[in-house]
């Protein structure tokens, strides 16, 4: 971490170690704005824009949009395109939606992936005006908008464009092989670019402190860490016994292995359900059969949110062995009173409450919401079940304490704290939030 003034390798804001000790140490209720009720000022003048990588189908992205479409209720929405049914189910009006030329394509969100190649060219067509004020909520390219040099620009990151980075090679191999070199030149331009444009930003924000580690190394750029916002308040904390099951709750692509979970269970002989579709579903469904685990691996599809809070927390636990740049997921299964069994990296850390840094090795980590395992086999997971069986049950108000470090209130509060700061600050965008190795 940081000692007298000096920046950690982490690239955490120093403003953000004592968020970051308070988050381990103090009840939910010490925190300001714990309390989802609490009201929290917007800001009201029309000096902002926001700009979003795009508006597709909803997800955290679109969850973080919709606060800070509220936070900044006069500002417009700059974005590459925009599903018009999502705008309007996170309650936008479409007349603040301006989109590039790639949003005059036909269902762009299906071809985004074909769209890469584009994504530069097209945010850089994002015209800002002469707001004062610029809110970016970026993961690939809307970070990178351009402004003028007086301009002051904060960045939410959800990540850096992990498939120009770390995840070139997982991308390529889902490019036709004849197009696999283009792209590979598509993908190397594009990552120089991106970091090059980082100096575009005057105040990072990460969603977690794996993600403000993510940003510290790839553009030496310090970040705060603020969560998602998580309607905690709209989830019941259970109040009866647990169920005799676990689940497992995601969409069901090759990256969010749950795989690992279906075997776990399976060799375990333990009760699972999995909520979500998705493409790899009838791959699992083999899996199952061939695991001999039909009685106790049962796939529930999508569900109402209503539903879904209910077998949450009724679970024994979340089974979450994907790693994400922060897992709402979790968050919800601590909402509900139940604890989350997860794979020691990235944001899992962050939701469970760990201290450390990621588990690259050893035996299953018992942390205040769950328990985290070392790598992402069965194997491991397994190990992890037994130690949280084997251990001290959690009582669930405790672990709905946890949950309420990420209320949509403390979300408002403190990236509104974010904005009046970075505007206040008289040294201008080009010497905010700079790190020092």
């Amino acid at each position: 971490m940081m000692h007298g003034g000096q920046v950690s390798n982490t690239g955490i804001d120093p403003a953000a170690v004592a968020l970051e000790r308070g988050i381990d140490a103090r009840p939910a209720s010490a925190h300001p704005a714990a309390d989802a009720s609490e009201a929290v000022d917007v800001w009201q003048r029309d000096d902002v824009v926001l700009v979003q990588d795009w508006i597709g189908n909803l997800g955290g992205a679109e969850m973080v949009l919709r606060e800070l479409a509220s936070l900044f209720p006069r500002a417009p929405i700059l974005t590459l395109f925009a599903m018009p049914d999502t705008v309007r189910h996170l309650g936008i009006d479409p007349g603040r939606v301006r989109q590039s030329y790639l949003g005059r394509l036909p269902s762009p969100n299906r071809l985004r992936k074909l769209l890469v190649p584009w994504f530069a060219d097209a945010v850089q067509t994002l015209d800002v005006g002469d707001a004062a004020l610029i809110v970016s909520s970026s993961h690939v390219v809307a970070k990178s908008v351009p402004h003028r040099s007086y301009q002051r620009h904060i960045a939410y990151m959800h990540t850096p464009a992990r498939y120009a980075h770390d995840l070139m090679p997982e991308y390529l191999k889902q490019v036709p092989a004849p197009l696999r070199l283009w792209m590979r030149r598509v993908l190397r331009d594009l990552a120089i670019w991106d970091v090059a444009t980082a100096n575009r930003v005057a105040h990072f924000v990460a969603n977690s402190r794996a993600v403000a580690e993510r940003i510290w190394r790839l553009y030496r750029r310090r970040a705060s860490v603020i969560h998602p916002p998580v309607d905690v308040a709209s989830i019941p904390c259970r109040t009866a016994a647990t169920g005799d099951y676990y689940i497992a709750l995601s969409r069901l692509v090759a990256q969010k292995r749950i795989d690992v979970a279906v075997r776990a269970a399976a060799r375990l002989r333990r009760r699972l359900l999995v909520l979500g579709e998705g493409p790899e579903r009838r791959k699992l469904e083999e899996l199952v059969r061939a695991e001999g685990a039909t009685q106790l691996v049962e796939f529930m599809g999508r569900v109402p949110d209503a539903e879904k809070y209910q077998l949450l927390g009724g679970a024994r636990a979340l089974l979450f062995p994907g790693e994400e740049d922060f897992g709402i997921v979790g968050v919800e299964a601590l909402a509900a009173g139940t604890p989350v069994i997860a794979y020691g990296r990235a944001g899992m850390l962050d939701v469970v409450g760990a201290r450390h840094r990621p588990l690259l090795a050893g035996p299953p980590s018992r942390e205040p919401g769950g328990v985290l395992f070392a790598h992402q086999t069965a194997d491991s997971m397994m190990a992890a079940v037994a130690a949280f069986e084997e251990g001290p049950a959690r009582a669930p108000a405790a672990l709905r304490e946890l949950a309420l470090r990420f209320s949509v209130a403390r979300f408002r509060q403190r990236f509104l704290g974010v904005a009046h700061r970075t505007m206040d600050d008289e040294r201008g965008p080009s010497h905010a939030n700079i790190g020092a190795p």
